[in-house]
């Protein structure tokens, strides 16, 4: 039998709190924190399709993710895809997990932990920048890490913030809905963006305030950056993967081509912090950047784990495969 397992049922199994509190195990099961499978891509002139393969555990999963800009009459998201998933001891094909549901879940799990392990423990303000798919996943996740005094949205879209804006009071977070991006980043603890911005939303000279911690997301590509060079060079840099990120992390890439960094700036690896070989924050008025580019052993973990939910609980829909 073959499992399907559909957005709504992807929702319903995990929530980004409850994968964040696991997905550090993603960084660390491997020993040096930064486990590596390659990923290739096809280009069309409308857009990219992805191909993913990792292992984690019993689970071998291979993601197929296409990213297109498509019109907006088309109504469609930017990211679509599907997981396919295998045992990874027989090679059997097991399940089909939507790959949207499970992109948005597991890059925000790794986000909130990343986030709940750099910032700072009083940190008190929290600005998402982008009302998507990715900015419901963060505000869900980044509300339950820290006692917020303030929770600030921002995107180029203020129907769209507002609209996500009253999606998270329904929930019981208050979300203020700022139309100035720079109002948006002035004097916040915490700034997460969550965008395809081609080029930075905002100047250096917006984020003064000692202590920052940034948690760059979107801008998928070696050409586009969210962040400044000149704040992403006075930062302390942590990844997921520093191989990956100098591949196609333009948050990095520009910056280096620019001067404002070294050709191989140092980066601490999420799994080196995890496991007590380097050190997160140091000091509260260090301003860190975590830089998140997605790496395949992400959804390898997130689908062990939703497979594993998903058999004990009977979810999902089972058709026969032979």
């Amino acid at each position: 039998m073959l499992r399907i397992l559909d957005a709504r049922a992807v929702r319903e199994l995990l929530s980004v709190s409850e994968l964040a509190a696991e997905i550090g195990a993603a960084f660390t099961a491997g020993g040096d924190g930064a486990t590596e499978f390659a990923r290739s891509s096809v280009r069309t002139d409308a857009g990219e399709l992805l191909l993913m393969p990792a292992v984690h555990s019993n689970t071998l999963s291979v993601k197929l993710i296409s990213l297109f800009d498509n019109p907006p009459e088309l109504r469609l998201p930017s990211v679509q895809g599907l997981v396919t998933l295998f045992d990874a001891a027989t090679g059997r094909p097991v399940a089909v997990l939507d790959a949207t549901a499970v992109t948005e879940l597991r890059t925000a799990a790794v986000t909130v932990c990343a986030t709940d392990l750099l910032a700072r423990p009083d940190a008190r303000v929290l600005t998402v920048i982008g009302a998507g798919v990715q900015g419901r996943g963060h505000l869900e996740g980044l509300a339950g890490i820290r006692p917020w005094d303030s929770v600030r949205l921002h995107s180029r879209d203020p129907r769209r913030a507002r609209k996500l804006a009253a999606w998270a009071r329904e929930r019981g977070l208050a979300v203020e809905v700022l139309e100035s991006v720079d109002a948006a980043v002035r004097d916040a603890d915490v700034i997460c963006t969550v965008t395809t911005s081609p080029e930075p939303l905002f100047e250096d000279s917006a984020v003064a305030r000692e202590g920052v911690h940034l948690s760059a997301v979107g801008a998928y590509g070696a050409t586009r950056r969210e962040l400044p060079s000149r704040l992403v060079a006075r930062s302390s840099l942590f990844v997921e993967s520093a191989a990956a990120v100098l591949r196609e992390a333009g948050d990095i890439l520009i910056p280096i081509a620019e001067g404002a960094l070294p050709a191989d700036p140092p980066m601490s690896t999420l799994g080196e912090v995890l496991a007590g070989r380097r050190p997160g924050r140091r000091s509260p008025g260090e301003t860190t950047l975590f830089k998140s580019v997605g790496v395949p052993i992400e959804d390898a973990f997130t689908c062990d784990l939703l497979y594993r939910l998903a058999v004990a609980r009977n979810a999902g829909q089972s058709i026969p495969f032979e």
